[in-house]
């Protein structure tokens, strides 16, 4: 048997092309023929997906229930699916520093840290994973880019990834550049047109290969093969080459951030993690699918304004409300189907899902008051068996450094602290059983009353809507609420979006209105619990 075994580094090689190959039986006894096949906590991969422009709160909060029993939430349900293969964390923070804007909520996100300076950060999470164990694959880590806008003001809001010394890593937008450079050797013109297929250049050495394979092993070769063949399907179409006058005027055309088929871009980049990851080609990816100050238009989903737009729901003055939820819905969908696709992917004897660590999320909560409370976080693959999944983990503020943390540990890299860190966090890799954040104590209740004053204690919550988008509110002890309706303005000035889900103290001038009390203009407002 020996004789038929080849190396794990094996490329299947052409004229003009080559392909790194998934794990097989008969690759070299130390890693295939082992005591356990299934290796728990080798070989893991990580992967980022970053969606930009925050939520709506209210369509993305997931309402009562359990850490085990619960129902996914307007905006989770394209994950009904795979509700087993993912925790949903609330509570995390961003660094303070990143709270009422854009400009530092992807640096936050990745970082865990404040915008340091214009061109400058610290290393992000994902880099300090990679030059641990990027030198395991041929490339060191995967950059890349779903949405083209790119902001000239803001530098720091068009990359997710800074290497050791503070430097944006340069993200990569084109899936054909992106395909061609991983798994075709692109280099020139003359070269690209004589390789016309990946798998037509590789077929002799295909050949050799599947003669030594094991039955297993044929079948993985050929859903591999298949796999690659449809990310070069998906190329061609996003290529869209059409008539060639008018490619020629669209190519002139200067300074012009928004894109069409930014779903097409985006589900092509997932596929090619999944399969960089299969082939050992790279073990960690960052992807950002949306920017934060997204121009991009949804149009394949029948919304025909920008992201960013919507996101301002509250301000917009429209009814925008539902196209941002579509939106939305859409991005969780790709998270689902990127899932889906790593657990098609056979490793061993489990799949690249069960030896991947993925994170998805937004780097602010409210997308029109840009918080930076209570993050929009999932977590899921199974991490080498590192992760709980089918769980909703409700945490009391704690500091998203400490999830990324977390994350650097579970990957096999000694560290004692990130960003602004206090801890590891716990709760990932087993049940959390943490305690309601807020317990009612009967205390909750109007404590001062006159002369259209009023003194209150409750716990805030936030209650979005087409009708109305913009409804904070105190529930009491006796299960009535006293509603806040103030002003943008009021309301972002003082910050009451980031103690939604706190029991706070407030104080006022209120009325009746249509039988509700309502506070129309607050001056203190101060957290409790």
């Amino acid at each position: 048997m020996s004789n038929y075994l080849i190396d794990r580094r094996t490329f299947l090689r052409g004229a003009c092309a080559s392909l790194a190959l998934p794990l097989l039986e008969i690759m070299s006894p130390a890693l295939s023929y082992g005591v356990e096949k299934k290796v728990v906590g080798k070989n893991l991969r990580a992967c980022v997906l970053f969606k930009g422009c925050g939520v709506n709160p209210s369509a993305w909060d997931i309402s009562g229930g359990t850490e085990r029993e619960f129902e996914l939430s307007k905006l989770l349900l394209p994950l009904k699916a795979q509700q087993n293969d993912v925790t949903i964390l609330s509570g995390i923070n961003s660094s303070s520093k990143a709270n009422g804007g854009h400009k530092q909520d992807s640096v936050a996100f990745m970082t865990g840290r404040g915008v340091q300076s214009k061109f400058k950060q610290v290393q992000s999470f994902d880099q300090v994973i990679a030059d641990a164990i990027g030198g395991k694959s041929p490339v060191k880590s995967l950059v890349l880019r779903g949405d083209p806008y790119y902001d000239r003001d803001d530098f720091s809001e068009n990359y997710l990834s800074y290497d050791a010394a503070g430097e944006a890593i340069p993200t990569a937008d084109d899936p054909e550049i992106i395909f061609n450079t991983l798994f075709r050797g692109f280099n020139n013109r003359a070269h690209r047109e004589a390789t016309s297929s990946v798998l037509d250049g590789v077929k002799d050495s295909y050949r050799a290969v599947v003669r030594k394979a094991s039955g297993a092993d044929r079948q993985t070769l050929e859903q591999y093969l298949a796999a690659v063949r449809e990310v070069e399907v998906e190329i061609e179409q996003f290529k869209g080459d059409g008539d060639r006058e008018r490619q020629e005027r669209i190519a002139g055309i200067k300074d012009f951030p928004a894109s069409g088929n930014v779903g097409e871009r985006i589900k092509a980049m997932l596929d090619l993690i999944a399969i960089a990851f299969w082939t050992n080609t790279t073990r960690v990816a960052s992807l950002m699918m949306s920017h934060t100050e997204s121009r991009s238009v949804y149009d394949f989903l029948g919304v025909n304004e920008e992201l960013h737009y919507l996101s301002h729901f509250v301000r917009a003055r429209k009814a925008v409300l539902p196209n941002f939820d579509k939106v939305n819905q859409w991005h969780v969908g790709q998270f689902g189907y990127f899932l889906d696709k790593l657990k098609s992917f056979r490793e061993g004897e489990g799949t690249i899902f069960d030896q991947s660590v993925v994170l998805f999320g937004s780097g602010i909560k409210h997308s029109d008051y840009h918080s930076v409370n209570d993050l929009p976080l999932v977590i899921s693959g199974g991490g080498g068996g590192q992760i709980a999944l089918g769980r909703h983990v409700r945490y009391d503020n704690e500091p998203n450094s400490n999830l990324l943390l977390k994350i650097i540990q579970m990957m096999g890299v000694k560290a004692d602290a990130y960003g602004e860190s206090t801890r590891s966090i716990p709760g990932v890799s087993e049940l959390a059983n943490f305690r309601p954040k807020s317990v009612d104590d009967g205390s909750w209740g109007i404590l001062k009353e006159e002369n259209g004053q009023v003194e209150v204690r409750g716990l805030l919550k936030l209650s979005v809507s087409v009708e109305n988008p913009n409804l904070y509110y105190l529930e009491l002890s006796n299960r009535t609420v006293v509603e806040i309706r103030s002003d943008f303005g009021a309301i972002n000035s003082s910050h009451l979006d980031r103690s939604v889900g706190s029991v706070v103290r407030l104080s006022g001038e209120w009325k009746e209105e249509n039988g509700k009390k309502v506070v129309t203009k607050f001056k203190n407002l101060v957290v409790q619990e």
